[in-house]
């Protein structure tokens, strides 16, 4: 309404006759003409006032629907990649972290098996360094033990993962858990490790006894690595 009297006062004012200015004189037109400005202006900016805090809570709105809707489908997208590919160890520690997402009390527990896996990297890491080092492609069957094994690894997360699966989303703990399902899969994996450990070091062994000694004997670097083997094949 106050867009509209303004509106129509200016163009009174604008549109005035002679005989209109002889009737109430020139300073009471241009007073008309300045109230209908500054009438059009208070509604013009109460009519901004209005509508651009509406505006703006509208595209607020929308836009939170939109990362509502990409979350949804980046977390459905995790589940569903992991479940094709379990025993994946990227795989899984981005399930991990989505379980500490959607359960943060379970931190303690998704940042051991997290801690677990990294170490495994590290052993996988200083393997193959110590293999270019020495050009030492004739250890290339030890990377595939330890390959195993972070799969191996990787099934004992599975059983972790699945236990969590029951209280994902909750505000329950890891006292919810099955403890003697988390205790043995943690445990397993740090037999992996120790395992991986002593591997390294019977490879570091006959590498530094190869070079300095010229001694080509591999005996208990197989011996370690059939136990390994072996033990893949019980499980």
């Amino acid at each position: 309404m106050l867009i509209a009297a303004g509106a129509i006062g200016i163009t009174v004012s604008n549109t005035a006759s002679s005989s209109l200015i002889v009737s109430i004189g020139v300073r009471a037109l241009a007073t008309l003409h300045t109230i209908a400005g500054i009438t059009l202006g208070a509604g013009a900016a109460a009519l901004i006032g209005g509508c651009v805090p509406a505006a703006v809570k509208f595209i607020q709105q929308r836009t939170n629907v939109k990362l509502l809707e990409s979350s949804k489908e980046s977390e459905q997208k995790t589940f569903d990649e992991y479940a094709k590919d379990s025993l994946n160890p990227e795989r899984t520690r981005i399930r991990l972290n989505q379980i500490l997402k959607n359960t943060p009390k379970l931190g303690g527990l998704v940042y051991r098996c997290l801690e677990q896996m990294d170490r495994m990297d590290k052993y996988q890491i200083k393997l193959q360094s110590l293999i270019d080092a020495n050009e030492a492609i004739y250890l290339n069957d030890t990377v595939a033990v330890l390959d195993q094994s972070e799969k191996r690894m990787c099934q004992n997360m599975r059983n972790i993962i699945n236990s969590c699966i029951l209280i994902e989303g909750t505000d329950e703990d890891e006292s919810s858990l099955d403890q003697s399902i988390v205790s043995k899969s943690l445990q397993n994996n740090e037999d992996e490790l120790e395992a991986v450990q002593t591997l390294l070091k019977y490879s570091v062994a006959y590498i530094n006894n190869y070079n300095c000694n010229g001694i080509n004997d591999r005996s208990e670097l197989d011996a370690w690595l059939k136990i390994m083997k072996s033990s893949t094949e019980e499980k």
